[in-house]
C-alpha cells in the first residue's frame, strides 16, 4: 500500500498589531497594507513631530501614549489630546495636510506600526474600511480636543488632573505609570506648584499614590467621581464611534 505524500503544515497567519484600527480591518485590506508597515519603538519623552515640520511617517499606536501638544511662540506647550492604541499619530496627512502646527510627544514608552504618509494616503483613497475607521477616529479625536479646551477653561485643577489620569489609565497596562510633576504641569498647562497641590489632594483622598517619578491609581471609581463630566463625554464618544 502506497503511503500518501506528506503535506507541509498549513501556514499560520502572523498576528496583527494590537492597534484597534489595524486589528479590525478586513483580511484582504490588512494583507495589502501589511508589507508597508514596520515595527518601531520610542522611549518616553521622544518627539515624533515638531511643529511645522513635514509629516513623513504615520504611527498606529500598539501600546503606550502619544500626546498631541499645542505649541506657543514662547516655546510653552499644553496638551490638546492623547492618542493610544485606539488610533494613530499623523492623521492630518489623509486630510490633505503635509505638516501640523502641533507637536507629538511620547507620554510613555510606545510601540507602533509605522507607515509612510504616501502609502497611507494611497490606501485611504481606496475608500475601504480603513478610510471609514480613520474618519471615525478623527471625529472622536476632535471631540476630545474640544472637550479638553472646555475643561481647561471651566473646571478645577483637581477635576482636570483626575480626568487626565483616567485617560492615561485607559491607555496603559496596569495601574502604575511613569510620570513627574514637571511633565504633568506641561501637559495641563499650569505651574508645577499647582500640580503638586492637586496631586496631594488626590493622594490624601486615597485615589492615587506617587513617588520617584511614578503615579499609581489606587481607586479608579474615586477618580471618576472627582473628575468632571468631560472624561465621561469623551469616553462615551470613543466607545460609541470606535
Amino acid at each position: 500500500m502506497l503511503t500518501p505524500p506528506s503535506r507541509p503544515p498549513p501556514m499560520t497567519e502572523q498576528p496583527r498589531p494590537a492597534n484597534q484600527i489595524l486589528s479590525a480591518l478586513p483580511h484582504d485590506e490588512f494583507e495589502r497594507l501589511r508589507p508597508k508597515l514596520r515595527d518601531v519603538s520610542f522611549k518616553i519623552g521622544e518627539i515624533l513631530y515638531q511643529a511645522e515640520e513635514p509629516i513623513e511617517s504615520v504611527y498606529f499606536v500598539n501600546s503606550g501614549i502619544i500626546s498631541w501638544l499645542a505649541t506657543l511662540e514662547d516655546g510653552n506647550t499644553v496638551e490638546a489630546g492623547v492618542i493610544g492604541p485606539e488610533g494613530l499619530a499623523g492623521v492630518s496627512v489623509v486630510l490633505g495636510a503635509t505638516s501640523t502646527p502641533n507637536q507629538a510627544l511620547t507620554q510613555a514608552d510606545v510601540l507602533a506600526s509605522s507607515i509612510s504618509s504616501e502609502d497611507l494616503t494611497n490606501e485611504f483613497r481606496r475608500n475601504g474600511e480603513l478610510n471609514r475607521m480613520m474618519l471615525r477616529f478623527v471625529h472622536s479625536l476632535f471631540t476630545q480636543v474640544a472637550q479638553t479646551a472646555a475643561c481647561n477653561r471651566l473646571h478645577t485643577l483637581d477635576q482636570r488632573l483626575a480626568r487626565w489620569l483616567l485617560m492615561t489609565h485607559d491607555r496603559t497596562n496596569g495601574d502604575t505609570f511613569p510620570m513627574t510633576q514637571e511633565f504633568l504641569s506641561r501637559m495641563l498647562g499650569v505651574r508645577r506648584a499647582g500640580v503638586s497641590v492637586a496631586a496631594n489632594s488626590l493622594k490624601r483622598q486615597g485615589l492615587i499614590d506617587y513617588h520617584r517619578g511614578d503615579i499609581k491609581v489606587l481607586n479608579r471609581k474615586g477618580l471618576e467621581a472627582v473628575s468632571c463630566e468631560c472624561y465621561e463625554i469623551v469616553n462615551h464618544e470613543y466607545q460609541a464611534v470606535l
